[in-house]
């Protein structure tokens, strides 16, 4: 139980949710930047991951699933502003011996930055909290504190990181932990799964 608590706590301050790159092969997105300016891009992800290491992780399945798309010009350009995009984010975190964590996020920005990791962020749609052998419970925040997710290319040793943060959904004065576009540091690694990002 302390644990999913905990991870309530996490659901409705920082959460925890990552993606990586498309297959097996795990080919890194392109770099972006300005060269992507212009351009559309379409996002897709469904990954198991880990807050702990590249390994398994018994006990607990934490996974995330992202459909986005920029709109109007595509990423980074003129009158619709940088990044603009729509889309939809989950996150789901199951414990085996507690219970389930879900938080469901808008996606109003998609990004590319020049060393190739792909930000989205938007306003959390809801945090919805289901005990073993309970009904879920369902907070809609009355304001919309941003979330935002940033999938990482592999690094030297082939592990795909990613990076998951949200403003705290209870306390609307408190300080926003996410920006719109920025891309979130990497907290959690990519242990199944993939993302493709298309051009």
């Amino acid at each position: 139980m302390r644990k999913l608590t905990v991870a309530l706590a996490l659901a409705t301050a920082a959460a925890a949710l990552a993606a990586g790159t498309a297959g097996p092969a795990s080919a890194a997105p392109e770099a972006g930047g300005p060269a992507a300016a212009g351009r559309h891009l379409t996002l897709h992800s469904w990954t198991l991951l880990n807050e702990h290491g590249p390994g398994p992780n018994p006990g607990e399945r934490l996974t995330a699933l992202v459909d986005a798309r920029t709109v109007g010009g595509g990423a980074g350009s003129g009158a619709t502003g940088p990044g603009r995009a729509r889309g939809h984010a989950v996150a789901q975190h199951v414990f085996d011996k507690d219970g389930t964590v879900r938080v469901e996020f808008d996606i109003d920005c998609l990004t590319v930055d020049a060393d190739g990791a792909v930000t989205v962020t938007g306003p959390i749609e809801s945090v919805t909290l289901t005990r073993v052998g309970g009904q879920p419970t369902v907070s809609h925040p009355d304001w919309h504190p941003q979330a935002g997710l940033t999938f990482y290319p592999a690094d030297g040793n082939g592990e795909r990181r990613v990076g998951w943060a949200a403003s705290d959904t209870e306390h609307p004065d408190a300080p926003a932990r996410v920006t719109s576009c920025t891309p979130v540091p990497a907290d959690l690694w990519v242990i199944d799964g993939g993302t493709v990002l298309r051009r």
